[in-house]
This record gives structure tokens, C-alpha cells and sequence, in this order.
């Protein structure tokens, strides 16, 4: 996995157009595309681009030919504190769930709490302190991910690795753009499904009409990540005060549209493929896990104007 990472990096294949950054629906489409051949390989891509795009918003350089990753999330059990020692030193403590690739990365930018605040800090991973913990990852979805839970133990960092300042990341427009990178995986994920699907060319009308139904699902979704891009791309910095409400409708529809290929392709394809094709086992389990980033109704509550 590693390897094939390190040479979409090499290939330029990473270096996407940024967020707002007048070609949004081309990185959203190499992200569609890059779900569409590998799942796994995407996850951590994007995961990679979003670390990039994250650092170039905030004024900073990326070290040349390193892989990335972000590591934001929180919750029970997965949390850090950035605590500032007498001496002047910064120190990270506690534990992050959910860290894909973090044995395959070189840095990570991850959340961490200091006194009601948010921060955001890039850390690199060679470095004492860090234990990777992979034995909690069950699913045989996203193995090759090698997501872990890494515990932080004092891990020393430096005021320059603070990236955007409290509570910037958060609340910087960008991350509303940036929440469409794993939405635009999610479609190439289903995307793949269809592609597996048309290869059986089913005869039985009933079975031709659920293909019927999964590329119309495909190109849907395309429509949909094509007009976010253009959107944000007309209002980059979000006067309009539209990105998170866009963010949340646009992934909703397309977990919407992913739920629908997956019901369907079974229909269009019966058993054959899910029980003896590995690869489409892998990308229909695979496609399942993923598009549970959705926050389902907690995201939909919030989107009716006031």
C-alpha cells in the first residue's frame, strides 16, 4: 500500500487543484476517479490531498515527498490534550482512534484540546512517544489501510507545528470544501460497483432494469460532486454563508445514491460476484463502512433555514 501511494505522489496524481481554487470539480472527479479503481488506496489519498490542501490554506509548506494523513477525529476514547509545560514546551497526551495508515504515513495533522480550544498540529511520526495499537480493527473492510489507535505518551512538539491558530481549523471555509473530498470517494466506490456490474451484461429484463438504475445512480452522483464544485468555486471564501449547508446536502445525497447502488447491484448481479469475486467483495464491503462518515440525521437536522 505504501508503495502504491508513494507513486501517486511521485506521478504528481496527488497534486490536486486546490478547494475554491477555480477547479474544484476536476479534484473532486480525480478523487471520484481514484475510488473508483481502489477504495482502500482513495481512503488514504484523500486523507493525503486534504492534509496539502489544509496546509497550503493556512500559509504552510508540506515537506516535499512526504505522505499525510488527518487525524481529527474525537469522541470517547479518542482525544488529545495540548498542554503547555512551565518550561515552555508543548506536549501531546491521550489517544486517537480511527488513525488510517498511521503505521504507512510520514506526518499527520491531528486535533488536539488546550483550554476550551481547538488546535491543529502537524506531527511527524518518527518521533518517541507515539504507540500504535492495530489490533482493535475488526473489519476485514479497509484492512490494508492499517487504521490503528495511537496513543500519545508526552510527545513533544514545537509552537511552529501548530498549524492556523485556535480553533482555525474548524472554522475556516475550507473545511466545508474539504468535507466533499471523502463524498467524492464514496461515488467513485459505487462508481466501481456499476463498472462491475455492466460486465455481467445481465439479460433478464428485471435484472437490465436495476442496471438501468445503478448508471443512472453513476451519473448522478457525478452531476452532483460537478455542480459542488462550481459552487464553491464561485464563492470560495463562503460569503454566502452556503459551505457547510452544501457540504452536509451533498454527502447526504450521496450516501443516499451509495445506498441505492449497493441494495441494487446484488439485484442487477445475484450472488456470483459477491460470493467468488474478492476484488467487488472488498469494494461492496468496503463501500458499506465507508459511507458511515455520514452523520446521517445529525447532519440533516441542521440543514432547513431558519
Amino acid at each position: 500500500m505504501k508503495q502504491k501511494l508513494a507513486d501517486l505522489v511521485a506521478t504528481g496524481r496527488l497534486s490536486l487543484p486546490l478547494p475554491g481554487g477555480g477547479q474544484t470539480a476536476a479534484r473532486h472527479a480525480a478523487l471520484y476517479e481514484l475510488g473508483r479503481a481502489d477504495l482502500s488506496v482513495a481512503r488514504l489519498a484523500e486523507a493525503h490531498t486534504d492534509a496539502l490542501a489544509i496546509l497550503a490554506q493556512a500559509g504552510c509548506n508540506a515537506v516535499p515527498g512526504y505522505l499525510y494523513g488527518v487525524w481529527a477525529s474525537d469522541g470517547p476514547g479518542s482525544q488529545l490534550q495540548l498542554q503547555r509545560r512551565a518550561d515552555g514546551g508543548l506536549r501531546l497526551t491521550g489517544t486517537k482512534r480511527y488513525c488510517s495508515g498511521a503505521p504507512l504515513l510520514d506526518a499527520a495533522l491531528v486535533t488536539a484540546h488546550c483550554d476550551g480550544q481547538l488546535h491543529l498540529v502537524d506531527v511527524h511520526l518518527h518521533r518517541p512517544g507515539l504507540t500504535l495499537d492495530a489490533t482493535e480493527w475488526a473489519a476485514p473492510a479497509f484492512r490494508d489501510t492499517q487504521t490503528a489507535t495511537v496513543h500519545f505518551e508526552d510527545v513533544e512538539v514545537r509552537d511552529i507545528d501548530l498549524i492556523g491558530g485556535p480553533d482555525w481549523y474548524l472554522q475556516r471555509p475550507g473545511f466545508w470544501h474539504g468535507a466533499l473530498g471523502p463524498a467524492a470517494c464514496w461515488a467513485g466506490g459505487a462508481a466501481g460497483l456499476v463498472d462491475a456490474a455492466r460486465q455481467v451484461s445481465p439479460r433478464d429484463p428485471h435484472a437490465r432494469a436495476q442496471l438501468g438504475a445503478l448508471e443512472s445512480a453513476a451519473w448522478g452522483l457525478q452531476a452532483l460532486l460537478r455542480q459542488a464544485g462550481e459552487e464553491i468555486d464561485a464563492d470560495p471564501e463562503d460569503g454566502c454563508q452556503q459551505a457547510r449547508r452544501r457540504a452536509l446536502m451533498v454527502r447526504h445525497l450521496v450516501e443516499r445514491l451509495c445506498t441505492d447502488v449497493l441494495d441494487r447491484f446484488g439485484r442487477a448481479t445475484g450472488p456470483q460476484l459477491l460470493a467468488f469475486n474478492t476484488l467487488v467483495a472488498q469494494r461492496h464491503a468496503e463501500l458499506t463502512l465507508y459511507i458511515r462518515q455520514c452523520h446521517g440525521e445529525r447532519d440533516l437536522v441542521s440543514i432547513p433555514s431558519d
